[in-house]
């Protein structure tokens, strides 16, 4: 277990689907590939991995073949007997997609797929054509929204989308937390660990509130935390809320993102509707939110629904600018893989010490995502009356406006009200002090005592 996550479910970890099972939901006309035992055998074994990335490369297998106009067992036979004549058929169609506008990363794509299937059969073959990918070619025009611009965003999802949205935006978690490829896993409740299924009302017990993203759920394989904001809570109690009038039993191993209602009935008349039991497949979480963004995008720039995962990331990078969170806390938040030096901080299971600290951190932070005004209950008013009581209690306001009231426990509070209590308090005994005798008349109008005449300039006067 790492970065405080609690003991891991043995179910979540089995795949939903035998392996030999799984040929017939092989999408598109690539499926008879299969038919070949190599191919089958070369799939199910990327498969035991990662049912994505053995599908992608089956596909990418499939559409080269198609260009070249070859079978599976053709460019196996030309690859080990004529090895030239299949690297000038590449060439050729790499250039040919080049001549139709195709870049060189999406190009080098289709040698992807039959690199790792000639690995797979240790055939040695290295005619593959030389191109020039530039990294993020195709993402010029794509630029993180801004919090208005994310505000419009959500205004045209549904309750549903904003809660995926503000997911990803706000939490940092990737489409395929939420669902992962093919629907058989996802986010469950009981991974909100702070939240209160009541069946009258949800809550939670703490704001920002834990999330725990379980290993099977991470790019890195490796379980981490990362926090929901005021708003995501608000918004995600809300869709809570119509998923159990709308007939769902919500238990610890619901889905956090559900089905929608059986077709044909609405929502909004509670009469009927029933939740899908499994989980949403990454594609229909990502779009999801795709025609809200395509809806709302400025003319000239380009938004995927992976834009918000980069605005969460881009936000909590100013908030690092700004001193609200280090590096170590934002990179394990986001879910990144930190470094030895994270491993030997964050990297580990999380002490309840951490984990109030991150909290903080991440309160701290609040206002850099949210799109809607925050509560003056969060602090920030409180921020501000006291910062003020300070700079009257005659701190300089430079200093009072480095303070940092919300990462400090209470009885850091009290030691600091104590010592400028102790620094500003007048003394309570009376002290005695030479004055000018012309100025021994209005000091006795303001109750000072007459002791002794010093000389004939100065004059000895005890203070109230």
């Amino acid at each position: 277990m790492t970065r405080g996550t609690s003991s891991p479910d043995p179910t979540r970890n089995q795949p939903s689907t035998p392996v030999a099972e799984l040929e017939g939901r092989v999408i598109g006309r690539h499926k008879a590939l299969l038919s070949d035992p190599t191919v089958r055998s070369w799939w199910e074994a990327r498969s035991l991995r990662s049912r994505l990335s053995a599908d992608q490369y089956l596909r990418q297998l499939g559409l080269l073949l198609e260009h070249l106009g070859l079978s599976s067992t053709e460019i196996g036979a030309l690859a080990k007997n004529d090895p030239d004549r299949l690297r000038d058929m590449l060439i050729r169609n790499a250039a040919t997609l080049k001549g139709e506008g195709k870049l060189d990363s999406y190009v080098s794509k289709f040698s992807e797929g039959l690199k790792s299937y000639f690995r797979f059969q240790r055939i040695p073959f290295d005619g593959y054509p030389l191109l020039s990918s530039v990294r993020g070619a195709s993402l010029g025009d794509e630029r993180v929204p801004s919090p208005e611009e994310l505000g419009r965003i959500l205004d045209h999802l549904s309750p549903r989308g904003r809660v995926i949205a503000l997911f990803m935006a706000h939490s940092g978690v990737r489409p395929g937390v939420l669902g992962a490829y093919q629907g058989g896993n996802g986010l469950r409740l009981s991974d909100l660990t702070e939240l209160v299924l009541d069946r009258k009302k949800r809550s939670f017990a703490k704001v920002p509130f834990v999330i725990r993203v379980p290993a099977d759920l991470s790019k890195t394989r490796v379980a981490y935390v990362t926090f929901g904001t005021s708003q995501l809570a608000q918004t995600f109690l809300g869709y809570l809320n119509d998923r159990a009038l709308g007939g769902e039993t919500l238990k610890p191993d619901s889905p956090v993102v559900a089905g929608n209602p059986v077709r044909g009935v609405a929502l909004l008349s509670r009469q009927g509707a029933r939740y899908s039991k499994g989980f949403l497949s990454t594609k229909v979480i990502v779009e999801e939110v795709r025609s809200a963004l395509q809806a709302t995008v400025s003319r000239g720039v380009r938004w995927r629904p992976y834009v918000l995962r980069a605005y969460c990331s881009t936000r909590l990078l100013m908030a690092e600018g700004a001193g609200k969170i280090t590096w170590d806390l934002r990179e394990a938040i986001l879910g990144h893989d930190g470094g030895v030096a994270a491993r030997y901080n964050v990297g580990k299971r999380w002490s309840e010490e951490l984990l109030n600290e991150a909290r903080a951190a991440f309160r701290r932070c609040e206002p850099f995502l949210s799109t809607a005004t925050i509560a003056s209950g969060s602090g920030d008013g409180a921020d501000r009356v006291l910062k003020a009581f300070f700079e009257a209690r005659g701190l300089p306001s430079q200093e009072a406006a480095k303070l940092d009231f919300s990462s400090k426990s209470n009885e850091e509070l009290v030691e600091m009200f104590r010592k400028l209590g102790s620094a500003q308090a007048p003394s309570t005994s009376p002290t005695e002090r030479a004055v000018a005798t012309k100025e021994v008349p209005g000091l006795l109008e303001q109750g000072w005592r007459f002791v002794a005449a010093l000389d004939a300039e100065r004059t000895i006067l005890r203070s109230p």
